[in-house]
């Protein structure tokens, strides 16, 4: 009796468990997907971070260069 039921239904119950694998299968591959973009996005800003940050230590030197250049031409006076 149970294999009667089983069998009559067995089509719509394949149907029900593929569309339920496929829904979490999409939604898995939006997760990754998103995921995926975010760390590239964090690879670039911590580029950019990098970037500035040396940018900011060669300024830092120049100006320091310059002060003491500006000092001794003071001095000089």
């Amino acid at each position: 009796m149970i294999d009667k039921y089983l069998m009559a239904y067995a089509p719509y119950i394949a149907g029900i468990l593929s569309a339920l694998v496929a829904y979490l299968s999409l939604r898995e591959s939006r997760r990754k997907t998103n995921h995926d973009e975010i760390m590239n996005l964090l690879d670039k800003v911590s580029k950019d971070n990098d970037r500035l940050r040396q940018e900011n230590s060669q300024l830092r030197k120049e100006n320091t260069h310059l002060n003491e250049e500006l000092e001794a031409l003071q001095h000089a006076k």
